[in-house]
């Protein structure tokens, strides 16, 4: 694959310059060498993309640049024009081509233009051939003499799901794939928008219709869809044999920074792996990698089992991982035939998650504190509250639960009523 890293394209507050300096460091040791500046927020990037960049903001893009070529990691600027864009009206089509000169003027070299997420024309054929008139209009407009840097393409139908009637007939992909010239890689998702699975069947046949092989827009890690999640799992449900006829992969993760490291290194170890590689095993490596953001040695066995037992609980859109799904039989088993071996278990797991929190508090990095603080605590409670029933009042008495506050917390303890009561055994109202 010619291209690994990494795309900042999410629904949300941008990262910071100081969070994106720490991942152009991380991808330099990982080995991945692009990052894909998209961030939908950033008004100049879609809503407000036919004006140029203020002065400041020119000057921080120009920074990040710079700091990502010291990591040696290349900055594809991306705009995303499709909300609004006229194609008819002459000063769209030079405010178009302006606004990617303005920016090359930065000292970026590589771009992208991007129609995801935008409404379809009637005549998907046709709204094709004029983003493909766009995206030959921005070329030459950069290189005029010829091909200069990587130019990146996201088209409108950009998974299986939303090809009509189908990734092989869609007339919409048809066009780009014979109207976009050689060496402008396409963007692809895969079957779905976040794609638990990709298989090779799946990528030659898009590869096929568009006349390259696709460069994967990876949802697998996104968050920016749900605001109860983040996903600390591996790179997974791509085989091996998929990278051979891709053009490269690039990662949109997590809306927060710090909780990427799992799967981007996972990512990165799946780009160079060989025959017998699987992803449990590269998120224990990921796990062990990340231990230092918490403050602690190589060897500190204790906090990598609740890294692992957090990671499964917080894995990948829609799946467990296996201590966690350990975890949920215990939760449902809790007033079966051994409710105390259950309980024990339950609680087990809320330590070494609180271990994890203490690490947090104590260590240096805030933003990974910040970042993962509202998921362990909600893990940490809900452990002590399945298991209060065993142990009766006291610290773990379910009335002392004082964080609950909102309906869907109240919502959440319903049900206490209905089991088992012992005589040291409150209930809620």
């Amino acid at each position: 694959m010619n291209v690994l890293g990494v795309i900042e394209g999410f629904y949300g507050p941008p990262w910071t310059a100081a969070q994106r300096e720490r991942l152009f460091l991380r991808m330099q040791t990982w080995g991945m060498e692009t990052y894909l500046y998209a961030p939908k927020d950033d008004p100049w990037h879609r809503q407000r993309w036919r004006e140029p960049y203020p002065p400041e903001h020119a000057q921080a893009l120009a920074d990040l640049t710079a700091a990502a070529r010291q990591r040696d990691v290349r900055v594809v600027y991306a705009l995303s024009p499709g909300l609004d864009l006229d194609w008819d009206a002459p000063d769209d089509r030079r405010a178009l081509t302006d606004k990617f000169t303005q920016v090359a003027a930065l000292g970026v070299t590589d771009f992208a233009l991007l129609f995801d997420d935008i409404p379809y024309s009637d005549d998907r054929a046709a709204q094709a051939r004029v983003q493909v008139q766009a995206a030959h209009a921005v070329v030459d407009a950069l290189w005029p003499d010829g091909p200069g840097g990587a130019f990146l393409f996201c088209p409108t139908e950009y998974c299986a799901d939303r090809a009509v009637p189908s990734v092989t007939e869609s007339p919409y992909l048809r066009e780009l794939g014979s109207g976009l010239r050689p060496g402008i890689e396409i963007f692809w998702t895969g079957p779905q928008v976040v794609s638990p699975q990709i298989g090779v069947e799946d990528i030659l046949a898009v590869n096929a219709t568009l006349r390259r092989p696709v460069l994967l827009w990876d949802n697998l890690h996104a968050s920016d869809y749900t605001l109860h999640r983040v996903h600390l799992g591996p790179y997974a449900g791509r085989p091996l044999a998929l990278r051979e006829h891709l053009s490269g992969i690039l990662s949109n993760p997590n809306t927060p920074l710090e909780p990427n490291t799992p799967g981007l290194y996972s990512l990165a170890d799946y780009a160079r792996a060989d025959a017998g590689w699987t992803p449990q095993a590269s998120l224990d490596a990921a796990l062990r990698a990340w231990l230092p953001e918490f403050g602690a040695a190589p060897d500190d066995t204790e906090l990598l089992d609740g890294l692992r037992v957090l990671a499964d609980a917080l894995y990948l859109p829609g799946t467990l991982g296996p201590r966690a799904q350990a975890l949920l039989q215990d939760a449902h088993a809790i007033h079966g035939d051994a409710p105390a071996a259950s309980a024990q278990r339950l609680r087990g797991a809320s330590h070494s998650l609180r271990r994890v929190l203490r690490a947090l508090e104590a260590g240096s990095n805030r933003d990974l504190l910040f970042d993962l603080h509202p998921f362990l605590v909600d893990l940490i409670e809900e452990l002590h509250r399945l298991s209060a029933p065993q142990s009766g009042r006291g610290a773990d008495d379910p009335a002392q639960f004082v964080y609950r506050g909102s309906l869907a917390d109240r919502l959440l303890a319903l049900g206490w009523s209905d089991r088992p009561q012992g005589p040291d055994t409150p209930t809620t109202g």
